[in-house]
């Protein structure tokens, strides 16, 4: 009877491990959103067209992502130029993802962007810029500086549209405003 007992607890158990095991070798696993496609270490890159240069952006580390051909930059400095060619904006970051098909740039770790054809500074921890809809936006949580002309402004929730050429501040706000004396005079 032991012997027995001892049979069919066994059977029992193997029946359990077989059936248990949860590998399904008929699926394959696709790793291209998770594996970048490329890695580039201490990149230079530029962007032309029409022969003049449009963007330049240097990083520490840049990866492709074959998937939807997102790229993420880590420690990027850009600069961006402007239809006659003039330098337009400059920019730093710790991490920065570009997704190519959408025109949607976030950063994080650090942002510092200072925009010359609008003399316009701003720092943040992070933010997003959609240039399809020229919009502009921060978590509403992170402190934003803003820097334009003699206006200095610090405060969350800020967002700005590039077509209107307004911002806002939802949630508290301080700053101060200067101007120069010597024109008002004028």
């Amino acid at each position: 009877m032991k012997s027995e007992t001892i049979i069919l607890t066994a059977t029992l158990l193997l029946l359990t491990v077989f059936t248990s095991c949860s590998l399904q070798y008929d699926k394959t696993t696709d790793t291209k959103d998770t594996v970048p496609e490329i890695i580039f270490t201490n990149v230079k890159f530029s962007r032309y067209e029409k022969n003049s240069q449009k963007l330049s952006l240097s990083s520490s580390k840049l990866e492709e992502y074959k998937s939807d051909g997102a790229y993420f930059a880590v420690d990027a400095e850009f600069c961006t130029w402007d239809t006659k060619g003039n330098l337009d904006t400059i920019g730093s970051c710790g991490l920065i993802s570009i997704l190519p098909q959408t025109d949607i740039y976030t950063m994080f770790k650090g942002v510092q962007i200072e925009n010359k054809s609008q003399n316009i500074k701003i720092n943040s921890e992070s933010m997003q810029w959609n240039s399809q809809t020229e919009q502009l936006l921060f978590s509403k949580e992170d402190e934003v500086h803003f820097t334009h002309n003699g206006l200095e402004l610090s405060g969350t929730g800020f967002s700005a549209s590039g077509v209107s050429g307004r911002f806002e501040f939802e949630g508290p706000v301080q700053g101060s405003f200067s101007t120069d004396d010597s024109k008002e005079a004028e």
